[in-house]
């Protein structure tokens, strides 16, 4: 088997970096995966294999809901880890609540 690619990595990547830019919050790479990974873990994967895969891809994510969804997704990932950067101590659960590592 070939390798998989999960595209919705590279367009949420793709969206941190226009959205990011106008905040002040902190954008190490630590944080910045904090977004990543908050907002893949809200959207649904978009593995393909192949070339033509991506280009179909790219294609539809240039849909309006998709690019919604996705800006969403970054944009609340955004805001939440910029209130408490470095999650790898400090967490935030889905209600809001504060976690602490321990």
């Amino acid at each position: 088997m070939t390798g998989l690619i999960n595209l919705m990595e590279e367009t949420v990547l793709n969206k941190i970096d226009q959205l990011w830019a106008g905040t002040d919050y902190c954008k190490c790479d630590s944080c910045k995966m904090d977004v990543a990974a908050y907002a893949l873990n809200r959207l649904p994967p978009q593995y393909v294999q192949s070339l033509k895969g991506k280009v179909l891809y790219q294609f539809a994510s240039s849909q309006t809901q998709r690019d919604i969804e996705v800006t969403v997704a970054v944009s609340n990932g955004i805001e939440i880890v910029g209130k408490s950067p470095h999650k790898n101590t400090h967490f935030v659960s889905e209600d809001g609540g504060n976690l602490t590592a321990g």
